[in-house]
């Protein structure tokens, strides 16, 4: 992918300490943006700022759930910094909670970080960039915008609720030249997925769900973040790219389930199952012709059970 070094552009980036973040704050420093990275975590902004390639990032720590720290925190990236072309609403908690068990923290607390902080920033931010050219914002949803989880709904509903306003910026921005765009993640593997993804059983289970057959890298995400926020996408506003390894366009049911299959029975054999491994090509069926069976009284053997496989747990980002 083309890029054009800038030390004069800026770009903003939430949840800059580890995973999409951070992997986001390198594609965006390595361009040569000026990168002001925001998380809550002292210690790894920090640890950001002594990378070899973070000469150009500026760190500022904030807890996105506090809304009007968010508000101070932008103000102070104005004034030291100047004005913003991208903005990347990076940063996301999740509950997991049956919906009857949810109290109005987790609520409150989930929108605050997933989509009223989103809004702040926008609304620091915007006044200056409608005077930069290119300037573009990327918000992190979720495949869970498009699909929902069980014991999800906090998050999934900010995530949706965050598509919704991807795309009210860009029918309200556009004609400032403002492109509003999201990317919308599958499971991906990041600090905050890492007791999931040690998991061999989880591993096994739900990489029969994505065609790709591997959880998705940081550095995947930061990619498709960057090609949004770049001009290779200056006519594309108002849209969301779902980065799940081909989990939500479809399912090969052959590597979920176990598929039986039967085979036709000649005058010695008697009918077999042919059962499939989850990442076996699906047995053809052979053709034979029959021949007069020859009747001889069988004793029918009872049918061995097969261990039942576990499912997939929960949904991890």
């Amino acid at each position: 992918m083309a890029s054009r070094k800038s030390k004069n552009h800026l770009a903003v980036v939430t949840g800059a300490a580890s995973g999409i973040g951070l992997a986001t704050t390198r594609r965006f420093a390595e361009a040569g943006f000026r990168v002001a990275a925001i998380d809550r975590s002292e210690k790894g902004l920090e640890q950001l700022r002594r990378r070899k390639w973070a000469s150009c990032v500026h760190a500022f720590v904030c807890d996105l759930g506090d809304v009007a720290a968010t508000g101070q925190t932008a103000q102070k990236i104005l004034k030291e910094q100047g004005p913003v072309r991208t903005l990347v609403n990076n940063a996301g908690i999740w509950y997991y909670t049956p919906i009857e068990e949810t109290p109005d923290e987790y609520w409150q607390h989930t929108l605050n970080v997933n989509l009223v902080s989103a809004a702040a920033l926008v609304r620091a931010f915007v006044p200056g960039m409608k005077a930069i050219e290119g300037a573009a914002i990327v918000n992190t949803s979720s495949r869970n915008a498009l699909s929902s989880s069980p014991n999800a709904s906090t998050y999934d509903a900010s995530k949706a609720a965050l598509l919704g306003f991807t795309r009210t910026m860009a029918v309200e921005l556009g004609p400032y030249g403002i492109r509003a765009n999201a990317v919308c993640p599958g499971v991906i593997d990041t600090p905050a997925n890492k007791a999931e993804i040690a998991d061999p059983q989880f591993v096994e289970n739900y990489l029969r769900l994505i065609p790709l057959n591997r959880f998705g890298k940081p550095e995947d995400m930061a990619n498709v973040i960057y090609f949004l926020a770049s001009e290779e996408a200056a006519f594309v506003t108002g849209q969301h790219i779902v980065a799940d390894g081909g989990q939500m366009s479809g399912q090969n049911y052959s590597r979920i389930f176990d598929v039986t299959q039967w085979t036709p029975a000649n005058s010695e054999k008697k009918k077999s199952k042919t059962r499939q491994s989850s990442n076996s090509t699906p047995a053809k069926k052979t053709s034979a012709k029959k021949q007069p069976a020859k009747k001889q009284p069988a004793k029918k053997q009872p049918a061995k059970k097969q261990p039942a496989k576990k499912q997939p747990r929960r949904r991890a980002r």
